[in-house]
């Protein structure tokens, strides 16, 4: 493991904020909070029974029903109960890529969440691998979910965390003769109302995430 280490989700915040925003990002990566309250659980494992089950919606409305009879013990717990309700409702109202329907698959654990970039350890840790087969051949795609009512992703953040899942599918699963879909490795952004491939032409972009990569050592060393 390398000296630099970055959660997906705060990659993409990385790449769109402020000096000081970049500064606040960095100093969490080196002191995380361990009591620090992990968000929309329900919601995100939800989701991934709703795969798991190749687009049963039944996961999904059972979430919401548990999440309405639940008495939270506090205000945060009433702010989690209320949104992740929502996220769920809003999932239902999303197009996920018509491919799904095309590749038989299963949905896998991952032996890595990390990819390294440039000397950057990304942890990736998408909710949803899958791994299936597609016109005769083996193929990977993975689903990043993010839940955020106040910060939704925009189109760039997004681009790059189906970029990265690309690559952490290629670099780390996929082995000779599999392929990673560009098509299935999707940022999933239920507030922002988005579904966001990894390009077909991914050199591009790819370009942009070692710059940001850089930039990231750079605070880092700083710090």
């Amino acid at each position: 493991m390398s000296n630099y280490l970055i959660s997906l989700n705060q990659f993409a915040d990385f790449s769109r904020a402020t000096e000081n925003g970049k500064k606040r990002i960095v100093a969490q990566q080196l002191r995380p909070d361990k009591l620090k309250i992990t968000w929309y659980q329900t919601p995100k494992a939800r989701v991934k029974k709703y795969f798991e089950l190749h687009g049963d919606i039944n996961p999904i409305k059972d979430g919401i029903n548990a999440l309405m009879k639940k008495v939270p013990r506090n205000k945060k717990g009433e702010n989690d109960r209320r949104t992740s309700i929502e996220a769920l409702e809003r999932f239902v109202e999303m197009n996920l890529p018509s491919i799904l329907k095309e590749v038989n698959y299963t949905v896998i654990k991952p032996k890595s969440k990390i990819v390294a970039i440039s000397e950057v350890d990304v942890k990736v840790a998408p909710e949803i691998i899958i791994k299936g087969t597609f016109e005769g051949k083996t193929v990977f795609g993975a689903v990043k979910i993010h839940i955020s009512k106040n910060k939704p992703f925009d189109l760039k953040r997004s681009q790059f965390v189906a970029s990265i899942i690309y690559k952490y599918l290629k670099d780390t699963m996929a082995k000779d003769n599999e392929i990673v879909l560009p098509e299935l490795c999707f940022c999933l952004d239920i507030f922002g109302g988005r579904i966001v491939s990894a390009p077909d032409n991914i050199d591009a972009i790819n370009v942009e995430i070692v710059n940001i990569c850089n930039d990231i050592k750079r605070v880092f060393n700083a710090a």
